[in-house]
């Protein structure tokens, strides 16, 4: 009895991870069309390539020569459309269903002014007020 109950788990397991990929299939061109409105820059797929949960948003402005406020509304975007999750607060990462850095983008070539310089500037202006 033990032995079937078993074979009836792993059976009932198999079919469900055969439904998540079809699912995963399906959704994918929805995907990759709310990738390409949202990540619609060079600086805003540098951003998508950034989000593998291993760096803060502040770490992701920094690499990409962008303000803290760029990220966050690329980021409340991506959220929204369900291409990114937080595995700890201000750490976004790509989604498991479309883990994908399309191919046909372009190496990305940072601005010529630093990210530190836009963040120093950007700390003046908030002691300013």
């Amino acid at each position: 009895m033990e032995d079937q109950t078993v074979e009836l788990l792993r059976r009932i397991s198999e079919d469900i991870h055969a439904i998540r990929l079809l699912t995963t299939r399906l959704v994918r061109d929805s995907y990759r069309q709310d990738l390409e409105r949202i990540a619609s820059t060079p600086e805003r797929q540098e951003i998508w390539r950034q989000c593998n949960g291993s760096l803060s948003t502040e770490e992701i402005a920094k690499r990409v020569g962008v303000s803290i406020r760029t990220i966050q509304y690329f980021l409340q975007e991506a959220e929204k459309a369900r291409l990114v999750v937080f595995v700890k607060r201000g750490y976004p990462k790509r989604t498991d269903d479309y883990d994908v850095i399309p191919p046909e983008w372009k190496p990305y070539k940072r601005a010529t002014v630093t990210a530190e310089k836009q963040l120093s500037a950007q700390t003046k202006e908030e002691e300013n007020f």
